[in-house]
């Protein structure tokens, strides 16, 4: 039924219907705000074209509604009790205008919820800048147990100073990846085709016995070769780190052995950050930012596949919120 705005009343504002009937709701639907459109990876263009719009007014509306959306900390803070405490964490980069070089937006994502507790922006994926990021989530709540990653180098003293108690596991794909540029390896050139592949054979073997013996047989045929030799050392550095997973997972915790998750969502926001073209200042990357977080948490999943299928229709904040507590009021 089709409304219209139809003058005053008493200090309040009156509306009409198609049937003359008057009312002192609004009951016309919202306008969808153009700052979802607009972080989804439209252009300002595109939504000004579609609104009989200029792009200048486009983009003072996007950054009026931006402003006041709440920062995504405070949503897991005051609704969300309902996390694995399993991390998935990484870096995507971004563009600043000023700055030398691109800055890292580094965030988590809840393995089993798929859901976003916190992410900030810094300057580097420094030891100081996953200090602020742990400091956050323990100031939500956030019952961190696990991070995955993809180098713990500077989250491992982050991590204790915080989550003392928490531990590591390192991405056995980022690994893999690292090894493969090591050894200048590629599908065009076989020489060390039989030492990646035994190293890709280990990575996947389960069992610490199991491991310990081909370990063992492959440091014995190849440990002659110097670069062999260094690969194996760096390997047996980072045991623990590496097949921690299996340890996890025989608590009863469902935790993953790479960072295959939070990869998926780094190619999404890319997607969408893509049609920015960089921000002005580091405030208009900060909402931007916060705002891609919040729509993703609040956007029903559609394409979870494997042990992931049951997520499917449902929104990663329905399944990490307080369901005791009612939905809150973000426009969305």
């Amino acid at each position: 039924m089709r409304t219209q705005k139809w003058g005053s009343r008493r200090g309040l504002k009156r509306y009409r219907c198609e049937k003359k009937h008057n009312f002192s709701v609004d009951f016309r639907p919202k306008p969808e705000p153009f700052w979802k459109a607009f972080v989804a990876g439209t252009p300002l263009s595109g939504i000004a074209e579609q609104h009989d719009l200029t792009s200048g007014a486009v983009a003072k509306r996007v950054k009026r509604e931006l402003q006041v959306l709440p920062k995504n900390e405070n949503i897991t803070k005051q609704y969300c009790t309902n996390f694995c405490g399993v991390l998935c964490l990484d870096g995507v980069y971004v563009a600043v205008k000023g700055l030398p070089k691109k800055i890292p937006f580094i965030y988590g994502i809840d393995f089993l919820t798929h859901d976003i507790p916190a992410g900030i922006l810094d300057f580097a994926e420094s030891e100081a800048a996953f200090l602020r990021l742990f400091l956050m989530l323990k100031e939500i709540g956030y019952p961190l147990r696990v991070v995955v990653c993809d180098e713990a180098m500077a989250v491992r003293p982050a991590l204790r100073k915080v989550f003392p108690e928490a531990v590591i596991q390192l991405c056995q794909v980022h690994v893999l990846r690292n090894i493969r540029e090591w050894l200048g390896f590629s599908s065009r050139d076989a020489t060390h085709f039989s030492f990646f592949r035994e190293i890709q054979k280990l990575l996947a073997t389960q069992g610490e016995e199991n491991r310990r013996t081909i370990f063992k047989d492959i440091a014995s045929r190849f440990d002659a070769n110097e670069l062999y030799w260094e690969i194996l050392k760096s390997i047996r550095r980072r045991w623990e780190d590496l097949f921690r997973c299996e340890t996890i997972r025989k608590q009863g915790i469902a935790c993953p052995s790479s960072t295959n998750l939070i990869e998926a969502f780094n190619g999404q926001f890319k997607d969408r950050y893509r049609n920015t073209k960089g921000f002005e200042t580091i405030s208009s990357c900060e909402r931007f930012v916060n705002a891609w977080m919040i729509k993703r948490r609040f956007t029903p999943f559609r394409e979870c596949g494997e042990h992931f299928k049951h997520l499917n229709g449902f929104t990663s904040f329905e399944k990490s919120r307080n369901p005791d507590l009612p939905m809150p009021d973000i426009l969305l």
